[in-house]
């Protein structure tokens, strides 16, 4: 296969051209295309604004190979007859990963590609998974986006706040289907506490809190052994880093990136997002934050930038407080619960059960209630299949955009609180950032520079 350079996506004209080309073969297709979703091999373009039938065959392609790329790739593979999917292509920067990416699905050297925008120019493909690095998920999902396909994009939503209003407003301008990738968004007992609420069983919400806390020592959390065989002649270094600061070929900083405030957010964005997207979807209503707080610490794993031990406070419009907090030097955290003004919802991640217990003056009125599932927590296979569900039918999916665009502005803010010693306010309707006193601050991105 040749091994073709293109120009970074995200600066120049090579990627403008790109999207004026994928938006302008989106219309044309939405306009005159007649054809249902072919079956894999077939020759007629689908088009690329209707919604499938129930029959029709999901032609999948995969952005990102590495550890959660390849779970994605596993367990679709295990599900492929029941999803009615086919999974046609593979897309890496690292040559030894996409080889065992395509050796995996069967697939040939001309289903494998190191640039996501020559995978996407392929018409059979409906949909793609993005589990890059995360200065990278923002640029393939809103190509992808543009390019007529559906987008289930790994947490977080994106590296930075404005990648993400980026995403949100492309999925909004396409009609694309967008599933953000926490697989708790899934779990029954989310579902279930979101009824109750909304159905005003336990009252106006008032504080909830959770963590996601682990100790893996005596393995530094986030560092992964480097791979004797990477380098420069197999590796796309700097298409790697994307638009991050282009430096040398760094083989820590690709195999343990999550150490770096360059390429993540650390606990924040790779750990608390998993406890944000579901307890804000269990909130029956979820909003952008008001204020956000987040202090952290680096003073048991100083062989990173990112924080070893984080807490956040996020203030929502309705009166909601959420208290969150994370660790990777010691595994006990606090229990999940959402507290109303009537009752109290207690969540047991061990059983999938979420229990409803009314406040001492309210037990007259607020009977208790109880309600488990059999289903896994955090099924990723759950998660998938609600996503080409909703491909078919055009339902919002379980971990919607609305949905991903709001946890990921608490979580942004709250990595600009802690790296800045401020507190913050978000203003949804202009999308402004101010301090307490009003003053409106520079969002984080790539061009930022912060002590630790």
């Amino acid at each position: 296969m040749q091994n073709h350079h293109y120009e970074l996506a995200g600066a120049g004209n090579s990627r403008r051209n790109f999207l004026k080309k994928a938006a302008t073969a989106t219309a044309a297709l939405a306009a005159t295309n007649p054809f249902k979703t072919p079956v894999y091999g077939q020759t007629q373009a689908p088009s690329t604004g209707r919604v499938m039938g129930a029959n029709d065959r999901i032609v999948v392609g995969y952005v990102g190979v590495g550890s959660q790329g390849m779970a994605h790739v596993r367990s679709q593979k295990t599900d492929a007859r029941l999803n009615n999917i086919v999974q046609a292509a593979v897309c890496d920067v690292y040559q030894k990963r996409l080889d065992e990416a395509a050796k995996f699905l069967n697939l040939g050297a001309e289903a494998t590609y190191k640039d996501h925008r020559k995978m996407l120019e392929r018409k059979d493909i409906d949909a793609i998974t993005v589990a890059t690095i995360d200065n990278w998920h923002a640029d393939v999902a809103i190509d992808a986006l543009n390019a007529g396909k559906h987008v289930y994009g790994e947490k977080p939503l994106a590296r930075y706040l404005r990648e993400g209003f980026e995403i949100h407003d492309t999925v909004k301008r396409t009609g694309k289907i967008f599933q953000i990738g926490s697989q708790f968004c899934a779990d029954p007992m989310i579902h279930k506490a979101a009824e109750w609420i909304r159905a005003g069983k336990i009252g106006p919400l008032v504080w909830g809190q959770g963590t996601y806390t682990r100790n893996n020592h005596p393995r530094s959390e986030w560092t992964y052994p480097i791979d004797p065989e990477a380098n420069t002649g197999n590796l796309d270094w700097n298409r790697w880093l994307g638009k991050a600061p282009q430096i040398p070929f760094n083989p820590e900083h690709y195999f343990s990136w999550h150490k770096f405030y360059t390429y993540n957010s650390g606990i924040l964005g790779n750990l608390l997002s998993h406890r944000f997207l579901p307890m804000m979807m269990a909130t029956g209503n979820p909003q952008f934050p008001r204020r956000v707080v987040c202090t952290g610490t680096r003073k048991v794993s100083t062989d990173r930038e990112t924080t070893d031990t984080t807490h956040l406070l996020a203030e929502f419009p309705s009166g909601l407080t959420m208290m969150v907090g994370g660790s990777i030097v010691n595994e006990h955290g606090l229990p999940d619960v959402l507290r109303g003004f009537k009752g109290t919802l207690y969540f047991s991640s061990s059983q999938n059960k979420v229990e409803l217990r009314p406040e001492r003056p309210f037990t007259d009125e607020v009977d208790p209630q109880e309600f488990s599932s059999a289903q896994p927590v955090g099924s990723l296979a759950a998660l998938e299949k609600n996503f080409f569900d909703c491909i078919r039918s055009g339902a919002t999916p379980y971990g919607s955009i609305d949905l991903a665009v709001r946890a990921h502005t608490v979580l942004s803010l709250a990595e600009m609180s802690e790296r800045m010693s401020l507190a913050l306010l978000f203003d949804e309707k202009t999308r402004q950032v101010t301090t307490g006193n009003g003053q409106p601050v520079k969002w984080l991105d790539y061009d930022t520079t912060l002590p630790l």
